[in-house]
């Protein structure tokens, strides 16, 4: 199978499986993508991405779209709409928070992949590089709005100009990674830090998450709205009469089992 998943309690753990090409993205990996993080959205409270074997995903397989090559060029185009875009959509737009546990090179789209993700732990011994310009090509998978959202206009024109590689190191400095760790602490930083998200209300964090996006590309005045429309929702679950009532009982609150 190119993407593994699997149910640890409230978590999914959803893999890229192919090692061998170190996870590059073909077709059927990018839809095992999309249905593994619906899967998830319906049966966990948090899920965490990763890559089998050495890499995260090296970005797209040039060998399954190397036939283009031999008729005047490939439609990278129809292959970022069906295959690529669907992915980093699901991510963007899973109904659970998301992590990307990066263990070992994030390149091209798998740099998009773990972009699209909400938080990022990395490696030490993992790094990410934008890689189009190697091959005469233009960033995708939605990494030209990500990289200056995170690192400015400047620093995003470094990084995908020069092709310079970001160790571990430097995506945390930089914003683009919450925390580096060995090799051997990935999963359970991860899991770790999964686990701190699934305690709370999934719904309210993928809110949180849309907000902020949404209003980095908005007004002040449009995202005064888009938070108080979101409010009013978020008011009415049983699961904020739940927060409400730990606060004043002064216990930890169950959102598993809200009582309100």
């Amino acid at each position: 199978m190119s993407v593994t998943y699997e149910l640890d309690g409230d978590l999914a753990i959803i893999t890229l499986n192919r090692p061998d090409s170190f996870n590059a993205i073909t077709a059927d990996l990018a839809a095992s993508l999309v249905g593994s993080l619906r899967r998830a959205g319906s049966e966990s409270r948090a899920a965490i991405i990763t890559g089998a074997g050495k890499a995260f995903c090296a970005g797209a397989d040039l060998g399954e779209i190397a036939e283009g090559y031999a008729h005047g060029g490939p439609n990278l185009g129809a292959v970022l709409d069906h295959h690529f875009h669907p992915a980093v959509n699901a991510l963007i737009e899973a109904s659970v928070p998301t992590i990307a546990a990066i263990n070992g090179v994030a390149a091209g789209a798998g740099l998009g992949l773990a972009l699209a993700c909400d938080l990022r732990v990395i490696s030490h011994d993992a790094f990410l590089v934008s890689a189009f310009a190697a091959i005469g090509l233009a960033p995708d998978s939605g990494t030209t709005w990500w990289l200056p959202h995170h690192v400015g206009i400047s620093k995003a024109l470094e990084i995908t100009m020069t092709n310079s590689k970001v160790p571990a190191e430097e995506a945390v400095r930089l914003g683009l990674a919450i925390e580096a760790v060995t090799a051997g602490d990935l999963m359970s930083t991860a899991r770790g830090r999964a686990m701190a998200l699934a305690d709370l209300v999934p719904g309210s964090l993928v809110a949180t998450r849309r907000l902020i996006r949404e209003a980095s590309a908005s007004t002040f005045s449009n995202a005064l709205r888009a938070e108080r429309d979101e409010q009013h929702r978020l008011g009415q679950t049983p699961e904020h009469a739940e927060g409400v009532a730990a606060f004043l009982q002064k216990r930890k609150p169950d959102y598993r089992n809200p009582r309100g």
